[in-house]
């Protein structure tokens, strides 16, 4: 199965342990009480208690009726919140993602007909077989951008004031045909016609992490501070552009 959430960091870091991996499995088969999970998993009450509230207080799951026993004590029973997150079929994933990309993405063209764009299929085609693959790379890519950004891309920043910065990154971005970068905040940025995810179908996941380690890589070096940097919107979580969320950090973004 796989578990397809709205982004945000914050649930997505609640969803990254194991008890509640395990909770959120069992509540997509049936709906279940505190008892019978506990019992399900061998965790005492109080334990499971913990993590059903952080899933609760968050809209990952809710109580979706309540018994009464014979002695009156109230009996929940708790499901996931269709809201916040669905449950679909690996394989009927898989075979969305390849229709999608070869609609969208080839569109019946020939090798000529695409030109330089037959890198960028070959780019997103690959990424669309690590999903599928299973293979957790975000960590990887993050750092592997971050060496980029640092050791490559900061040599071209002239400049090392913000927003002049921004302004250079999105010359890079374009000069590299990259994708189209624009400022909409002071700690936001927009990319459209990325070059790794435009057009790749909703996978529920942002699929630029190498974008965000090379960004921070730029900014870290150059600024002389440390930045967190985070993809909150992409292609891949249903938008048609991708946004990053951008701010000085005492505490370096850690994957």
């Amino acid at each position: 199965m796989k578990y397809i959430l709205k982004p945000d960091f914050t649930i997505a870091k609640l969803f990254s342990d194991k008890t509640r991996q395990r909770i959120i499995e069992l509540l997509s088969e049936r709906e279940m009480t505190n008892a019978q999970l506990a019992s399900q998993m061998q965790l005492s009450k109080p334990t499971l208690s913990h993590h059903l509230k952080l899933l609760s207080d968050n809209k990952i799951i809710k109580v979706s009726r309540i018994e009464h026993e014979v002695h009156g004590i109230p009996m929940k029973y708790y499901s996931l919140n269709p809201e916040m997150i669905t449950i679909s079929d690996d394989r009927q994933i898989n075979e969305d993602v390849k229709k999608e990309l070869f609609k969208s993405l080839f569109g019946g063209q020939t090798r000529e007909e695409l030109g330089d764009k037959v890198s960028l299929v070959f780019l997103r085609l690959l990424k669309s077989s690590i999903i599928e693959s299973g293979i957790e790379l975000d960590r990887p890519m993050y750092h592997a951008g971050y060496n980029l950004g640092k050791n490559v891309f900061s040599k071209q920043i002239k400049t090392s004031e913000f927003d002049s910065v921004i302004k250079e990154i999105a010359d890079i971005w374009s000069e590299l045909k990259l994708g189209k970068v624009e400022q909409i905040g002071k700690d936001r940025i927009r990319v459209r016609d990325c070059y790794q995810c435009h057009k790749m179908p909703d996978v529920g996941k942002p699929l630029c992490p190498s974008d965000e380690g090379i960004i921070a890589g730029i900014l870290d070096t150059v600024l002389g501070k440390s930045h967190y940097v985070r993809e909150v919107k992409c292609w891949g979580t249903g938008y048609d552009y991708c946004e990053f969320e951008i701010r000085v950090d005492s505490h370096a973004y850690d994957r």
